[in-house]
């Protein structure tokens, strides 16, 4: 079994979708560094546990960095470090993997649902490679839309083929979501220090994409921190796995 945390950022360009998927057999040991961190955050910056850390917070403007006694220097040093701690889990502990969607909005008027149908179809295809199953927890926000369409795709969920057309013929196969079980659950973020991790890894995504405002951050591609965690088999059409259509 793996949980998978997903959380969405949106640009002016781009909508994004990224999942932090964690083993079952794997999670104790993943939380244990989170809350290490977040305990070495406390000691050095005074930002507590229950603070929830925002990335637009922590690389925002201002004084505090938008995130209580952080400046931004401070924020952007947290930023890289969460990402660190990602891929070192990946790199020396196992069991953690990321995949991310991203459309660019202009294309589609649906870019919500699609890049949910698109990221949900991946996660599953995951599952099924490691002969296993999958649970989803998403932030408590627009929970009626994602359960339905968790719904829907677990009856229909007609996939295309990476050529003109599958074996008999058919542009599309039927091949419904099965190893995505228990329906989606839904957390506050706030709460969730691993929900949060998963925001980080959509925001640094985001900010490759549209890389202005890491630029004003003094970030340079903190997306390119997570290399391992990386599933890039969830697209063979982008370096770093991305599925961008």
């Amino acid at each position: 079994m793996r949980l998978y945390y997903v959380d969405e950022r949106e640009g002016e360009s781009c909508f994004i979708r990224s999942a932090l998927g964690v083993d079952a057999d794997a999670w104790n040991g993943f939380f244990q560094r989170v809350r290490g961190w977040r305990a070495e955050l406390r000691e050095r910056f005074g930002v507590t546990p229950s603070m929830e850390l925002q990335p637009l917070g922590l690389l925002g403007p201002g004084p505090d960095g938008g995130c209580g006694p952080l400046s931004p220097e401070q924020g952007a040093a947290v930023f890289e470090s969460g990402l660190r701690l990602i891929e070192d889990a990946a790199r020396f502990g196992g069991g953690v993997e990321v995949i991310n969607v991203c459309l660019l909005r202009h294309e589609s008027g649906r870019h919500q649902e699609v890049s949910l149908g698109r990221l949900l179809t991946r996660i599953d295809t995951s599952a099924r490679s490691a002969a296993g199953h999958a649970f989803l927890i998403f932030d408590e926000v627009r929970e009626e839309p994602i359960t339905r369409l968790y719904r829907r795709l677990r009856v229909h969920n007609p996939i295309p083929s990476r050529y003109e057309a599958w074996q008999d013929g058919s542009p599309t196969r039927n091949i419904p979501l099965d190893r995505i079980i228990g329906g989606p659950a839904f957390r506050s973020a706030g709460d969730d220090h691993v929900l949060q991790m998963a925001g980080f890894v959509a925001h640094a995504l985001l900010l490759q994409e549209e890389p202005a405002d890491a630029l004003e951050a003094g970030l340079d591609c903190p997306f390119s921190t997570l290399s391992r965690a990386l599933n890039r088999e969830a697209s063979q059409r982008d370096p770093q796995g991305v599925v961008r259509r």
